[in-house]
């Protein structure tokens, strides 16, 4: 124990022997005796947060009392009671007021030592609580927490001010019956046991991110950060890229037409054909570039967001259609794993077919020639997932976490192998728009990439 915290023992005048405190004076403790009001008065005055009182009193009625007195000045002082004269009415006054202990005399060594270590663990116990709630309670952050029943357990002021919730015995009610903003109750409805971000639109127009955690044996997390002007700053640089990029279109367009009506007006060498394959073959990178650009664009911003019950496995089967020519080229063998029943997820077809075509197109373009791809389907959990695998390369491990940001591009890929490193990007964002989740497990023998969605 710390030379600064310390045991006070108020022993009542006449009961100073009634407790032998060099018990704890030989277990190491800082023990300080008064029988005097005024001393126990001023040694309360400085009291720390680790101190603690033992009342000494023949008279239990006395000793509660003035038990009561003490904690309306200082209710977090932890106290044990020692009196002679222990009945059922006494204890249970004693608990309503919250004595940590009440023992009787004569107290043996071992019981006041153990009294002692149980209500100083005690103390420490809710000090941890208290700074815990503390730090929540003052948050900026709005923060809930409700139990596995949906009753709320914690909701801080920030909280409160965001979903303009008045009362104040809203702690045990049912969450619906507090908050009634749609989005949080469905997100306190959902039981996944993942992870999962997505966006609080108010009526104000203020934007918050709703991260959401299901707690083992507890319950269900949110915590809600304010996003506002990060979306306004968002939604300036994507009206600017939208623009540019589709003011260059025209001219690029422009450009490849031209370019490839040169032979046709005169007859041309060698070399300035192979310019001219160069130029084409820049400019169709540029055209790619914007298209995926455009592309992430319109996820970001919700363009084409219209959503409605999707079956999976139709897109799915279209996206390999579409990559017929690209697996036949290079002799790939591509292996589907659905089950029977797909279930419908909610979400929007454009964007799944965009998630599905960049995953599958990646595969294809890292996986090499008689190389074998896999895709996997399968429910759990309330959830679909959906796992595409290549036997390419791999990704290096240094490179993992940035693999979903915007123009990254592995460090082991040769400046020759095309791509603008925005279709990851757009596969992420189509993910989080559908509450999803997205991770990769790679090596050098392949990467596979898991999502799950969801069901309806």
């Amino acid at each position: 124990m710390a030379a600064s915290n310390q045991i006070l023992i108020y022993a009542s005048p006449g009961a100073e022997q009634l407790l032998d405190h060099n018990v704890l004076l030989a277990s190491g403790y800082d023990v300080v005796t008064v029988s005097q009001p005024q001393a126990a008065e001023s040694w309360l005055s400085t009291f720390l947060a680790d101190d603690l009182l033992i009342i000494v009193n023949p008279s239990a009625a006395d000793a509660i009392n003035y038990s009561k007195g003490i904690l309306e000045n200082h209710p977090c002082l932890p106290i044990i009671l020692v009196t002679s004269q222990p009945t059922i009415s006494s204890l249970l006054e004693a608990m309503e007021i919250g004595l940590f202990d009440y023992l009787s005399y004569p107290v043996d060594s071992a019981t006041l030592l153990l009294s002692v270590k149980r209500t100083l663990v005690r103390q420490n116990n809710w000090q941890e609580w208290n700074r815990f709630a503390r730090v929540l309670a003052e948050l900026d952050d709005g923060f809930l927490l409700a139990d596995l029943d949906g009753n709320l357990i914690m909701m801080n002021q920030s909280a409160r001010n965001i979903l303009s919730v008045e009362g104040d015995q809203i702690i045990g009610m049912p969450v619906e019956a507090v908050v009634h903003h749609p989005d949080i109750l469905d997100i306190f409805k959902s039981k996944s046991k993942f992870l999962h971000l997505s966006e609080i639109n108010l009526e104000d127009g203020r934007i918050f991110n709703a991260r959401v955690s299901l707690i083992h044996q507890i319950g269900t997390a949110l915590v809600l950060q304010e996003i506002s002007h990060l979306k306004e700053l968002d939604r300036v640089k994507t009206d600017f890229v939208n623009t540019v990029s589709h003011d260059l279109r025209s001219p690029l367009t422009s450009i490849y037409g031209f370019v490839s009506l040169i032979d046709r007006v005169g007859t041309v060498n060698e070399q300035q054909a192979d310019f001219i394959r160069h130029i084409q073959s820049s400019v169709q990178q540029i055209t790619s570039l914007i298209t995926d650009l455009m592309d992430l664009g319109r996820v970001e911003a919700d363009y084409d967001i219209q959503m409605q019950e999707v079956n999976l496995k139709e897109i799915i089967d279209q996206s390999i259609k579409n990559f017929d020519y690209q697996l036949n080229e290079k002799m790939q063998e591509l292996v589907l794993s659905l089950p029977e029943q797909v279930p419908d997820i909610h979400g929007n077809p454009l964007n799944l077919q965009r998630m599905i075509s960049n995953l599958l197109e990646n595969a294809i373009k890292f996986t090499p020639p008689f190389g074998k791809i896999n895709i996997l389907c399968s429910v759990e959990t309330n959830q679909l997932m959906l796992k595409i695998s290549d036997n390419g390369p791999g990704i290096p491990l240094d490179d993992q976490p940035h693999i979903f940001e915007k123009f990254y591009r592995g460090s082991n890929l040769s400046q020759n192998i095309p791509g603008t490193g925005l279709g990851l990007s757009i596969v992420k964002s189509v993910v989080d728009k559908h509450h999803g989740r997205i991770w990769l497990d790679s090596s050098p023998d392949g990467t596979t990439f898991t999502i799950l969605l969801p069901v309806k």
